[in-house]
């Protein structure tokens, strides 16, 4: 059985355009992703509304991505592969971050990873760098002050999170045109959303482990 720890934010955990309610484990894309791959694969799903790369919220807590990673590898090694879809929080201007910024905060935590003992045998596991779908503005005046040039931004991530996974050597992928955002906040996967990147994800995964 491959171990796959799914490490994410909000859109991982499943959040609705609510920004409150939760889709169900079936619905979710992680949920999806368990039931394409099948008894051969334990899909571990480790998402949080608000998390970031490497950076202290200071006004949520328990948000910093670096600081629980290594509780999280400890908790649930051995691992096979570790996908790591973060970023977007990173966005928000209370952190007052550039896109540049939140690559050097990804790079942190894949760092981390490969560091890790948290594979088989006490080496790391394998790497999976996903770039956030990119979010845009729905004309909401409170979203759009929480995430100032937000679309533009998140669009800016994908060649700064290749370079990493280029650096490094891991498995990348950008679901960017793939995966559906709804259109009430324009931040979060619908329900087809969820579809198109367990789809998207088990063709990746697949790919990693018939090599």
């Amino acid at each position: 059985m491959k171990n796959i720890l799914c490490y994410g934010d909000s859109n991982t955990y499943g959040l609705k355009s609510d920004l409150v309610s939760r889709f169900e484990r079936h619905e979710r894309w992680t949920g999806i992703l368990q039931k394409e791959l099948g008894e051969e694969y334990y899909i571990i799903e480790e998402g949080l509304g608000g998390r970031t790369t490497v950076w202290d919220d200071p006004t949520e807590e328990h948000k910093n991505g670096k600081k629980y990673l290594l509780p999280c590898l400890d908790s649930h090694k051995p691992l096979d592969l570790v996908i790591l879809m973060l970023g977007t929080n990173d966005l928000k201007k209370r952190f007052s971050l550039s896109s540049f910024d939140v690559k050097v905060g990804m790079d942190n935590v894949v760092r981390t990873v490969l560091k890790s003992d948290a594979g088989y045998d006490g080496n790391a596991p394998k790497v999976l760098l996903v770039t956030p779908v990119p979010i845009f503005s729905i004309g909401n005046v409170d979203l759009d002050r929480m995430l100032p040039d937000g679309e533009e931004k998140s669009k800016q991530l994908a060649p700064y999170y290749q370079s990493i996974a280029e650096q490094y050597g891991i498995y990348y992928m950008d679901p960017a045109g793939k995966v559906e955002v709804n259109d009430t906040d324009g931040i979060h996967y619908s329900l087809k959303g969820h579809q198109q990147m367990a789809d998207l994800m088990a063709e990746k995964i697949r790919e990693i482990f018939e090599k």
